[in-house]
């Protein structure tokens, strides 16, 4: 796990200001997972979550209030920054009132800050699709238009001082209900110790019989240690973190950079969620971004 991942609940946002979020990083790549992996997307990553998950590899601990005038009033500054560095023109559809681009909310866990919604709305007017990733815990209302990704995630336990998952979550009703599709991380069942992501739950299996709509798997990706670049600033300083440092440091992680992954297991969590995939019809999802060694 990357960072520290404080778990707190919807009380921690109860004194948010109206038209703001707190963003922990925002930045321009192309989206690895889901039904629109492969596009083009700007992706704002709220702070704070309610759950603590041993093998998450984001950060988010810290957080800087923004309007909603700022965000978007950094949208076009990070995607014309995106393309200045690799001396090339802004593409017209990445550009003007509509952008052709898919707009990604993510965290930790975004439907904590109720001020979401709203931001979605105006997001509506100006990307071409919209999509907030969710553990399902805590539902909201969403517009029509967004696309809710629902990652189920799985209580842990400390058992022998071992982050040791439980089982799953089971998402709110609401969110089950309101979800387009259902994504699940996935790794190679360990010897004599149950392990609840190694198989999808049955009411998943459920649902998807039920509302026809899709489900995609993830390998887990084991890391070794940190990436180097977040590690080697971390250590320089004491100081609070710049949603700067965190979009261009923290957010890229490359499958390439040696020694930073686990391959055997990998190779491992690959081939065994490959497998699974195709015995049920899921999609397998393979983080695309990473071998691109995009943010």
């Amino acid at each position: 796990m990357f960072g520290m991942n404080e778990i707190v609940g919807l009380k921690h946002f109860k004194n948010a200001l109206p038209n703001t979020l707190t963003v922990t990083s925002r930045f321009y790549t192309l989206q690895g997972e889901g039904p629109f992996r492969g596009y083009p997307a700007y992706f704002i990553r709220l702070a704070k979550c309610n759950l603590a998950c041993s093998f998450c590899d984001t950060y988010f601990d810290s957080g800087q209030v923004q309007t909603f005038d700022e965000i978007f009033a950094d949208i076009d500054r990070v995607i014309a920054e995106f393309y200045a560095k690799r001396n090339m023109p802004i593409p017209q559809w990445a550009q003007g009132p509509i952008k052709r681009i898919v707009l990604v909310i993510t965290g930790g866990e975004p439907t904590l800050q109720s001020n979401l919604t709203a931001f979605l709305e105006r997001a509506n007017d100006v990307f071409y699709h919209t999509q907030i990733e969710s553990n399902g815990t805590c539902p909201i209302p969403l517009p029509d238009k967004t696309t809710l990704v629902c990652s189920p995630k799985c209580l842990e336990k400390k058992v022998n001082d071992v982050d040791t998952a439980v089982r799953y979550l089971t998402p709110k009703k609401e969110m089950l209900a309101r979800a387009d599709c259902l994504k699940f991380v996935m790794g190679v069942p360990e010897q004599n110790r149950y392990t609840p992501y190694s198989e999808i739950p049955q009411w998943a299996h459920d649902w998807t019989q039920t509302t026809g709509k899709p489900i995609f798997v993830s390998p887990m990706n084991i890391y070794l240690r940190e990436p180097q670049k977040a590690k080697e600033r971390r250590a320089m300083r004491n100081t609070e973190t710049t949603i700067a440092e965190r979009s261009y440091i923290d957010e890229v992680i490359s499958f390439w950079e040696p020694g930073l992954l686990d391959m055997k297991a990998n190779q491992r969590n690959h081939e065994y969620t490959a497998e699974y995939a195709m015995k049920y019809g899921f999609i397998l999802n393979l983080q695309i971004h990473l071998y691109a060694s995009l943010p």
